[in-house]
């Protein structure tokens, strides 16, 4: 069973799991709603608002112990936001390797980051950022085009319902994906 640790505001939901990574258990997810130094990939600035009902900033460790398809976890990670996305009426696609997009702008970053202490294994922290309810005068202040859920619906996103939806999709295919990678039957 996974815990969901939630706070107002953090800087960063990644640096906080990677840092409590030791006490935090497999499947444990760490949520807040602002973050005031959200990163992606190159460690780029991730916007953070809370306006208009908020956007999804989550972190998920995963411990597993068979570490064979690692590397294809920023992927399964954004076929499962896609899927979820989807679920809106959207019709998302990928920017690889961990973009999601709804119209050639970006709606979802999705940011794997391992940790070891040597050579043995000790977790890896998923973070992903979600625009569920960013507005236009929010999104323009984003360094490159980016959406919303509510931006493209007009529909508000209950950001728990979204969260819940995306962490049922994600744990109903992780042990076939653990064990076959993307190639196997996920989200063909």
């Amino acid at each position: 069973m996974r815990s969901i640790i939630h706070f107002d505001e953090l800087n960063s939901t990644n640096e906080y799991a990677r840092q409590h990574l030791e006490e935090l258990d497999d499947f444990d997810v760490v949520t807040c709603d602002l973050q005031t130094k959200g990163q992606g990939q190159f460690e780029r600035i991730w916007y953070s608002s809370n306006k208009n009902g908020g956007n999804i900033y989550a972190s998920l460790i995963l411990k597993p112990d068979d570490i064979t398809h690692l590397n294809e976890l920023t992927r399964y990670c954004a076929l499962i936001g896609a899927k979820t996305i989807e679920k809106y009426g959207l019709n998302p696609t990928f920017k690889y390797p961990n973009d999601i997009l709804v119209n050639g702008k970006k709606i979802a970053g999705i940011l794997a980051k391992s940790e070891f202490f040597g050579q043995t294994f000790k977790g890896v922290v998923v973070g992903f950022g979600i625009n569920l309810n960013l507005e236009k005068d929010e999104l323009i202040k984003i360094d490159q085009p980016a959406t919303s859920i509510f931006e493209e619906t007009g529909k508000n996103v209950d950001k728990n319902e979204f969260l819940n939806l995306f962490l049922s999709n994600f744990k109903k295919d992780y042990l076939d994906f653990i064990k076959n990678g993307i190639k196997g039957e996920i989200l063909c």
